[in-house]
């Protein structure tokens, strides 16, 4: 088993939660963002999704990472999971999640190598959108994402800096997503910078697709 399997999330959810005992992927909806108060039913759901993605492919365990990953920060309420993995089981496992549910990034804002497949998950009353980050052990991106969380988890300020950013780039109302990326990546970019996390001018995301041409493929 590849290296990155002991390398899981130092807060796991609630041990007891309950799941649904055929959890559905839908179909994933792309929508403007509103940003939302934390939801704290969202780590419950994401180790729902962690436990459904271990049942099909137990070598590479999933971990939720983003917004929705720390309490009480506000956010899109969207559950992002990353499964750092063995480059050569990439292609095994995106066809795992397809499998599942999962569907493909249309149109592709990830190379194949590094895919990105969403969804929704229904979790009591709340549909969630779902990402699976499928990224290289390797990658500079996996301690992004997990020290990106961690230092949130850990530092109120920032956790409310980091709030208020996106509060107000919505302040005018719901934004496109490929625009609320944009925004936000230079300052992430910086703090990342500042918690040792990326090189100076190391881009953080790939470009998003646009919403209207994401509609039109999804209907």
């Amino acid at each position: 088993m590849h290296s990155v399997a002991v390398l899981t999330d130092p807060h796991p959810s609630d041990a007891d939660m309950t799941c649904p005992s055929d959890p559905p992927i839908g179909h994933y909806l792309r929508v403007p963002v509103v940003v939302h108060e934390a939801d704290p039913h969202a780590p419950e759901a994401a180790s729902c999704l962690i436990a459904l993605i271990a049942a099909s492919w137990p070598a590479t365990p999933a971990e939720h990472v983003g917004s929705s990953a720390v309490a009480g920060l506000a956010g899109k309420n969207t559950i992002d999971l990353l499964l750092a993995a063995d480059p050569t089981h990439i292609p095994a496992i995106t066809e795992t999640l397809l499998e599942l549910g999962f569907q493909p990034q249309l149109p592709a804002a990830f190379p194949a190598t590094r895919p990105m497949l969403w969804g929704a998950f229904r979790h009591g009353p709340t549909n969630y959108r779902v990402h699976v980050h499928v990224v290289p052990a390797a990658s500079p991106e996996v301690a992004a994402m997990r020290g990106f969380r961690d230092a949130l988890r850990a530092d109120p300020l920032l956790r409310c800096r980091y709030a208020a950013l996106k509060r107000a780039i919505v302040a005018g109302g719901p934004i496109d997503p490929v625009a609320f990326t944009k925004a936000k990546h230079d300052w992430i970019v910086a703090t990342l910078g500042q918690l040792g996390l990326v090189s100076p001018g190391h881009p953080l995301y790939a470009d998003d697709p646009p919403l209207d041409q994401s509609h039109k493929l999804a209907s």
